[in-house]
Formats: structure tokens, sequence, C-alpha cells
């Protein structure tokens, strides 16, 4: 974990690009990642879907966990929503 940190993912935007699975990138409001890596991982990934909990910090799972578990049960539980004025999805479907 430590080397993690140090480090860092070595991922880039054509790699996320390529994965083909239902993904969700969910993030705190006020994060040690910050919202702007979050935002460019989620525009890498085709389809992904964005999740910025309210109020919480890197700990939100244990600050916020019933509305994360709510959140990440209807996203693993449920087919994705037909959105009414999708731009993003709309684009790549």
């Amino acid at each position: 974990m430590k080397l993690m940190h140090l480090v860092g993912p070595t991922l880039t935007p054509t790699d996320l690009a390529r994965l083909r699975s239902r993904t969700m990138v969910m993030i705190a409001d006020d994060d040690e990642v910050i919202l702007e890596h979050a935002i460019s991982v989620y525009r890498a990934i085709p389809g992904a879907e964005l999740a910025i909990v309210p109020g919480t910090s890197h700990g939100l799972l244990v600050e916020k966990p019933a509305l994360c578990e709510m959140i990440l049960t209807e996203f693993l539980t449920t087919e994705p929503a037909a959105t009414v004025a999708p731009i993003r999805r709309r684009v790549r479907a």
C-alpha cells in the first residue's frame, strides 16, 4: 500500500479506454484523490458512471456506509438507467 501511494497507479487513459465491463468511479467530495483525477478516470472508461459522495473524505465507506451501500447495491443489481438527456453516454452508445 505504501508503494502504491508513493508510485500511484500506472494505468493510462488508453489502458482505461480498453475496459468493457460496467464501471463506477466513486469518490468523496473532500478526498485526498482530487476530483479532477476521478473525473479523468471516469471520462477515460467507456460508459463509466460517476458517484461523488457528499460530505465525505477518503474514508467515505466508513463515514457514510448506508449511502455508499445504497449506491453500490443499485449499481450492482440493476441495469443502467435509460437516461432522458444523455450527453456523454449518447455519444458512446
